[in-house]
């Protein structure tokens, strides 16, 4: 079995999971790593604007059908994938 998706894209899956879990943060008092106002002020904005900016330190670790991992950093061009 082949692994397709290209190292750097993005699934709809992990970006929901990113913002949904940053948008949490953001809500239970977190510091925004961008300037809010540039937004609407709700944490689901800011975190979508943090993602797209690519500000977040965050790296998604895959497990691969063959038993090995695949590290995507969002700090690295992102290509939204599947």
């Amino acid at each position: 079995m082949q692994f397709l998706l290209p190292e750097g894209a993005i699934t709809k899956y992990e970006r929901a999971r990113i913002i949904g879990a940053r948008a949490l943060q953001l809500s239970m008092g977190a510091i925004p790593l961008i300037d809010p106002s540039a937004t609407s002020g709700d944490p689901i904005s800011i975190a979508e604007a943090e993602f797209e900016r690519r500000v977040l330190p965050i790296t998604i670790r895959r497990r691969l059908p063959n038993g090995s991992y695949q590290l995507v950093s969002l700090r690295q061009e992102i290509r939204q994938g599947n």
